[in-house]
């Protein structure tokens, strides 16, 4: 809907007319007066003599068009008219036109951006890069790096050209997808390669087989049997002298090799255990003053014994019972061999 202004008729200025300045009343009082139709002329063509005088050049048509036929504010022959601005309202409406519309021009679609996205351009190469080197041997480990980069900006270009900030959709994702298949390619063919060259070792299948046969061997071996750690046997099981609490004890002792890389101890590497009736045994602490069990040795478990070297070792264990005794000897820190040497004795 528009809105309409009402304005006043500006009023002229006084003016300098010769060394006289006129005023305002002088230059209305200059001006043409309109005529009064009170004031009588005698008789002048159609117009009788009580009758006001009419122009008869002008016609009704004229005279309510307010300038059509004769001009406004011209003399006419038969005396002066009125001026231009007779009868009209000296405060004008001025109507003005309805304010624009603020949809754009373009129907309501939002205008599109007009940078490209420098991410998804950068992930784009990146991306292709990637790809052609994920095929070449040791060099494609770049390639995976170049393709996690290439990613991380393929991710950041779309969110930016989703926001609607920038253009170029098709280039972010057809980078993202390229440093994603540069990865893929990468870990695929790494794998192949070290397959293959595990396979062209020729101690590729004495390893396999040695482990294949390691695997179908029991878990348990009974009395003596190989450890990751070294080679243990049980040598013997016997009843002891009673511990400093005087409780009966049960000596165990232990004869092993060691086949790791550098000197060890039987107690460090090797895990001793005694059970009865399925509870574990506590350690025996015998008192060794002024003399300990016959073929017992406190420090035995903790000397130390060279690569390929070998050691004998005696435990001792309190007893709960007369009831057989189970021995189990096993790695300390093996994660995957789970293999154990194992016998039970009966006291």
């Amino acid at each position: 809907m528009g809105y309409t202004t009402r304005c006043r008729k500006p009023v002229s200025l006084p003016r300098r007319a010769g060394n006289k300045t006129k005023t305002e009343e002088d230059i209305v009082s200059d001006s043409p007066q309109p005529f009064n139709g009170d004031q009588h002329i005698g008789n002048s063509g159609n117009n009788g003599p009580n009758e006001p005088y009419r122009d008869p050049s002008r016609t009704e048509q004229g005279t309510a068009g307010q300038g059509q036929g004769v001009g406004a504010g011209q003399p006419t022959a038969a005396g002066p008219s009125a001026p231009a601005y007779a009868g009209q309202d000296p405060f004008p409406t001025i109507a003005n036109p309805a304010p624009a519309s603020r949809r754009p021009a373009s129907g309501g679609r939002r205008a599109r951006p007009e940078h490209l996205s420098a991410c998804g351009v950068t992930a784009l190469v990146l991306g292709i890069v990637g790809t052609v080197l994920s095929f070449i041997p040791i060099v494609n480990n770049v390639a995976a790096i170049l393709g996690i980069i290439g990613l991380v900006f393929g991710v950041i270009g779309l969110v930016g050209v989703f926001r609607g900030k920038k253009r170029g959709k098709g280039i972010t994702i057809a980078g993202a997808v390229l440093s994603v298949l540069a990865i893929v390619i990468t870990l695929g063919l790494q794998s192949s390669l070290s397959k293959a060259i595990d396979k062209a070792d020729p101690t590729y299948h004495t390893t396999t087989s040695q482990q294949a046969k390691g695997k179908s061997h029991a878990k348990t071996q009974d009395t003596e049997g190989d450890l990751q750690s070294g080679h243990v046997k049980i040598v013997s099981v016997a009843r002891s002298d009673n511990d400093y609490n005087n409780a009966p004890t049960v000596l165990v002792t232990y004869q092993w090799t060691n086949k790791t890389d550098r000197n060890q101890s039987f107690g460090v590497v090797m895990h001793a255990q005694a059970f009865q009736n399925g509870q574990e045994l506590d350690t025996a602490v015998y008192n060794t003053y002024p003399q300990g069990p016959q073929g017992y040795d406190e420090n035995s478990a903790l000397a130390q014994v060279q690569p390929s070297a070998q050691g004998t070792a005696t435990v001792g264990y309190v007893l709960v019972d007369d009831s057989p005794v189970t021995i189990e000897v096993g790695d300390m820190f093996s994660v995957t061999d789970k293999a154990k040497v194992t016998h039970v004795y009966n006291l």
